[in-house]
């Protein structure tokens, strides 16, 4: 039933968008010269978003999924100077339309999400939120690290890095208290609308360079004789984190395998027989993507040739959502790079 509505939803996604659409600008007239025909356009896409998150939340049977997407897109909408009000009619207005297009049955399963997200919105406080916390033992350094990189100066982010290992501050540290925290932070900041998405994207692609010159640090002499093979899930073109799980493993003296970000699902199967992996570390950053984790997971699952294979999963959705794991069938899930190492110890040793 729920993959039949799912499926119903996903066809109806742009009837409903234009329907959402109408709503809001019937309910509020003043839209129109506020935000004009571009802000009209903006609308329907902030439908198709919802819907869409409202439609993968509905395939893993998970309302507080959606809830706390509505959550993050109230912060959003609140950074850029859109009423807290309009999100509270576009969750009426997605109830309004489903029940009217889709019919009563449909808008009765829906009612429990919608519902979720409103008291979701009550959490909503002036508090000022930041990841670069007191109890970063390498505070003031990511502070200087993130400073350098949205300026533009990745030179200097360089020095800095290579200075701190040479006064001996361990390369686990620095990419936990570091580099995660600082990309943590850029997401943020963004989120907020206090830097552009072109800065997201230098912050990350100068992470990424600076984590390259520092490979040679990394590679353990101690071999384990146990082999990861990590990837994003298709469709994903975030790899920054998984990047960075995988050299913690390799720093344990394991045997890895980075496969990359948008990894199609056959070659995957294909480099965990060539690699004899024992762990599969699978991330999804965007929610909308989790179903399709479910999926490759039961695909591997339903080959006897992967019988041994412990799956370990990580990202936004499952951090958002603690119980997540279990859901798409993993063996385990892991907040960061140091509980991933642990993680994947016991599962093999079990």
């Amino acid at each position: 039933m729920i993959e039949e509505n799912v499926k119903l939803l996903a066809e109806k996604t742009s009837e409903l968008a234009n329907y959402i659409t109408s709503l809001h600008f019937e309910h509020n007239p003043g839209l129109i010269k506020r935000y004009g025909t571009e802000g009209k356009h903006r609308c329907y896409e902030d439908a198709v978003f919802h819907l869409n998150f409202l439609a993968e939340a509905l395939t893993m049977n998970l309302p507080d999924m959606y809830a706390n997407y509505i959550l993050w897109a109230a912060a959003m909408l609140k950074s850029r100077n859109i009423p807290e009000s309009d999100l509270h009619h576009n969750l009426e207005f997605v109830q309004q339309a489903i029940h009217e297009i889709l019919g009563t049955e449909f808008s009765i399963t829906t009612k429990e999400y919608v519902d979720s997200a409103k008291e979701k919105l009550k959490e909503i406080t002036e508090e000022s939120i930041s990841y670069i916390s007191d109890d970063n033992p390498l505070k003031e350094e990511v502070a200087v690290y993130l400073k350098y990189l949205l300026q533009g100066k990745r030179r200097e982010a360089t020095i800095l890095i290579t200075e701190l290992i040479e006064q001996g501050i361990l390369i686990k540290d620095i990419y936990q208290f570091i580099f995660q925290v600082s990309q943590y932070e850029v997401g943020l900041l963004w989120q907020c609308n206090k830097i552009t998405v072109a800065h997201e994207h230098y912050c990350t692609a100068a992470t990424q360079q600076i984590m390259s010159g520092l490979y040679h640090h990394i590679f353990s002499a101690t071999r384990k004789g146990k082999t990861l093979v990590a990837c994003s899930i298709t469709g994903e073109l975030h790899e920054l984190g998984i990047r960075m799980v995988t050299d913690f493993f390799e720093m344990e003296g394991w045997d890895t395998y980075y496969l990359g970000a948008n990894m199609p699902d056959n070659q995957l199967q294909e480099a965990l027989t060539e690699y004899k992996a024992d762990v599969l570390a699978l991330s999804v950053t965007l929610p909308t993507h989790v179903s399709k984790a479910a999926s490759l997971i039961k695909k591997i699952r339903s080959n006897e040739d992967f019988n041994h294979l412990k799956i370990m999963v990580g990202g936004y959705p499952f951090i958002t959502n603690p119980d997540l794991w279990k859901k798409v069938a993993a063996d385990a899930y892991a907040q960061n790079a140091n509980e991933a190492i642990t993680r994947a110890n016991d599962l093999v040793n079990q």
